[in-house]
């Protein structure tokens, strides 16, 4: 049985919280249209360091356990690596290296 008033209670908390989270910015910045010298530098560096954690995040298996997957890790990564050096498109990059991350697990074990 759902209890509707601890429901309708949970709800106005997300509610609430949510509204916070929002309204906190505007109350931090006071109407200026620049971002303070700390939060402008936290955002320059934490895409690329979200990044990082995602790549060593998704290389991690193919490190540890040596393989066909370790390989077709590889090959994707060169090739993720020349696209970005070559085109300098973040999509592009990803797109094409998962793209071909698929193709070589699929086609390596039939090669070799």
């Amino acid at each position: 049985m759902i209890n509707i008033p601890y429901s309708v209670l949970l709800i106005l908390i997300a509610a609430v919280i949510t509204f916070a989270l929002r309204a906190v910015p505007f109350l931090l910045f006071r109407g200026t249209h620049h971002m303070p010298p700390l939060v402008k530098k936290i955002a320059d560096l934490l895409p690329p360091a979200i990044m990082a954690v995602l790549v060593i995040y998704c290389l991690k298996g193919s490190l540890v356990n040596l393989g066909v997957d370790t390989l077709a890790s590889t090959i994707a990564v060169l090739v993720v690596i020349g696209i970005h050096l070559w085109k300098r498109n973040t999509l592009l990059s990803i797109f094409t290296g998962t793209g071909i991350y698929m193709l070589c697990i699929r086609m390596l074990p039939v090669l070799l």
